[in-house]
């Protein structure tokens, strides 16, 4: 049976995708923009805390300064970007960050809070959890290039 153009395509953008969630395990930091208070993107370096694929992937940040800094970024701009890198294939993900205030949904994520900066474990207020969804990747990946939409 010959496979038509549209079943190859999806079959080669399952493999870019397969790859980037394995090259995203392999990745413990990653970058992540906020959009500042001026409207101009700021990058930083953060560890990811865990992922659901590239699909999600989630952060742990202190809220310091209530004038700036990501968390603040995020409370009022919520759009964002992730990328990862590593021995020449990168992943460019677009989407959205929710901050994270349920507490019964924070406390899964306990045992990734660093007690040595939040005293107080995940219950310290300037503890934010960060979920990242994506929207749009672009996948560089074996020098193979794509960018695909996602539902948010």
């Amino acid at each position: 049976m010959v496979k038509t153009v549209s079943e190859i395509q999806k079959e080669r953008i399952k493999e870019l995708e397969e790859k980037a969630k394995v090259l995203l395990e392999k990745c413990n930091v990653l970058t992540l923009a906020s959009v500042n208070e001026n409207g101009y993107p700021r990058i930083c370096a953060i560890s990811k805390i865990r992922s659901n694929g590239f699909l999600e992937i989630y952060f742990m940040t202190s809220k310091r300064s209530h004038l700036n800094g990501k968390a603040t970024h995020f409370e009022n701009n919520t759009k964002a970007s992730v990328c990862y890198y590593l021995d020449g294939d990168s992943v460019t993900l677009i989407g959205n960050i929710e901050i994270i205030e349920n507490m019964d949904e924070k406390r899964k994520f306990e045992n990734d809070c660093d007690k040595n900066f939040f005293k107080k474990g995940i219950q310290d207020p300037k503890c934010y959890v960060l979920k990242f969804s994506t929207n749009e990747a672009t996948f560089w990946i074996e020098g193979k290039f794509r960018t695909c939409k996602y539902k948010a």
